[in-house]
């Protein structure tokens, strides 16, 4: 499913707005008009607008080179990826942009909410090549809110949208350009919520976030509210991404998992137990089914990168062939069961049961969560600190062999743990927490590249012996791994150089409360 990264930025103007010539914009050597187009578009919706509160829009539109249905997602950098499909009939939404949109709809049936007809004029800003760089839309809009009430409102905007990666060096002066001439940037980022906040009060997003500023005399609630609030948001924003197979949307999405289950780990005591252990469970599972796809997909990208830096003549039997087949195949067959639960009904009421946890959260499940953040945060905190440290201690103990690279794998997940817990702590104890948290970090970094060391020669003993067993060599198996092997003991003994270092007790003034 082909997705548009899109760039650009709306401007609120007066009817008798003039635009400005463009000419002087630095970057632009002319300015191209093009055609007037008139945009027939319905937007869909639920009741209570899931979609618009979450800043997501799904419409079919009628007119234009790429009239049809259209999804459009906001992107981590502020704008929006758009997914298209054919127009097709007006009452028989595409499957795929349901589908990307279930999360937020949990059940919810769609109608049509607005229907909006914009008159479009546009230019385009080309440089010296002839090349299109930003595309100057002069719209103006009538719209419809379509349902038990009907608010008719119309409005005149300018939107810059980029049509080419270097149009977006442009945007600023072209932006400038129209401030000079009268425009002022939206109040609203999409047509469709203009028009709904005439009509309606659109009501909060699914994850509310937390105060802008939190400090010390805020209740323990408030700060651990926050960050949950964060990272549940962060999982939902890319559920739609890994449907759509974007890259690094599994990682993201089972990393905000992790951190919100590693943040019930380390402050139950400020939890319902029997609901923080059903919300534990629930991200567990989540991060289970993402690690699936995603441990293949790292796999195959290593072996595929120590094997190109191989000699030819050492490269025996095909064995790219059989690494790229297996794991790739892992991914795929990994991949349609991951699809398959978030598709399903276990997942989605998850889902309801999680925003409920969190938005509970913020008032204090328990008596402890309502104290002052500084009394009560930094022992949990302070815990998780001792933890690592023993943790680090029993590894560098054990005996080589499986039982130290457990026990190494521990001290990692204790270093996340703690890593997450700091960055929760940032609002309250500022530098301290954040260079803490960092530290942790590095251990949980270097800890991270021992533990695929010891997950490689796992998986390239089992490729040896497949080879074996089917006739080919397995040399190059055996020689990739004693490279693994290697690199994990070269990565310990990194790790014992700077170990003592790194757990001196300092940035940690703050962890007795």
């Amino acid at each position: 499913m082909a997705v548009t990264h899109e760039i650009e930025w709306k401007f609120a103007v007066e009817e008798t707005f003039t635009l400005p010539a463009f000419d002087g914009v630095r970057g632009v050597a002319s300015v191209a008009d093009r055609d007037e187009r008139h945009l027939d578009a319905v937007y869909y919706d639920t009741d209570d607008l899931r979609l618009a509160r979450n800043r997501l829009t799904l419409r079919r539109r009628e007119g234009g080179a790429d009239e049809g249905w259209h999804l459009k997602i906001p992107a981590a950098d502020g704008a929006r990826d758009e997914i298209g499909r054919p127009l097709g009939e007006p009452s028989q939404i595409p499957p795929e942009l349901l589908d990307l949109v279930a999360v937020r709809l949990r059940g919810a049936p769609l109608r049509p909410v607005v229907s909006i007809t914009t008159v479009r004029r546009t230019r385009r800003l080309r440089d010296a090549a002839g090349h299109d760089l930003v595309e100057v839309a002069d719209d103006r809009v009538n719209a419809r809110t379509m349902g038990e009430r009907t608010i008719v409102s119309r409005w005149r905007e300018v939107e810059l949208e980029v049509l080419d990666p270097a149009g977006v060096d442009v945007l600023p002066a072209a932006s400038k350009a129209l401030h000079r001439a009268g425009a002022r940037p939206s109040p609203s980022p999409s047509k469709l919520q203009r028009a709904l906040a005439l009509a309606v009060d659109l009501g909060a997003p699914d994850v509310q976030p937390g105060p802008a500023r939190l400090t010390a005399a805020d209740s323990a609630a408030r700060v651990v509210h926050a960050y949950l609030a964060e990272h549940t948001a962060a999982l939902l924003d890319r559920d739609p991404a890994v449907r759509v197979d974007a890259p690094e949307a599994v990682h993201d999405m089972r990393v905000a998992a992790r951190r919100l289950r590693s943040t019930i780990q380390t402050f139950r005591p400020l939890f319902d137990p029997e609901r923080a252990a059903a919300i534990e469970a629930g991200l567990r599972e989540i991060g289970d089914v993402l690690g699936r796809p995603r441990d293949a997909e790292v796999q195959l990208a290593r072996f595929a990168g120590e094997l190109a830096g191989q000699p030819v003549d050492l490269v025996l039997g095909p064995v790219a062939a059989r690494l790229q087949e297996a794991l790739l195949g892992e991914r795929l067959r990994s991949r349609e069961e991951a699809l398959a639960y978030l598709r399903g009904e276990r997942y989605l009421g998850f889902v309801e049961t999680l925003l409920a946890f969190v938005a509970d959260a913020a008032a204090g499940q328990t008596e402890r969560a309502r104290r002052p953040a500084g009394t009560v945060l930094a022992k949990p905190v302070g815990k998780a600190d001792r933890r690592l440290t023993r943790r680090v201690d029993r590894a560098r103990r054990a005996t080589a062999g499986s039982d130290r690279d457990a026990a190494y794998h521990g001290a990692r997940k204790a270093a996340k743990r703690l890593r997450y817990a700091c960055e929760l702590m940032i609002p309250v104890h500022g530098g301290a927490a954040a260079k803490l948290a960092r530290e942790a970090k590095r251990v949980q970094d270097t800890l991270g590249e021992h533990q695929d060391c010891v997950v490689a020669q796992t998986r390239l003993r089992e490729f040896a012996v497949a080879a074996n067993l089917a006739g080919e060599s397995s040399f190059t198996y055996g020689l990739l791994a004693g490279d693994e092997r290697a690199r994990a003991a070269a990565t310990r003994a990194a790790f014992d150089a700077t170990w003592a270092q790194a757990s001196r007790p300092r940035h940690r003034h703050w962890l007795r409360g």
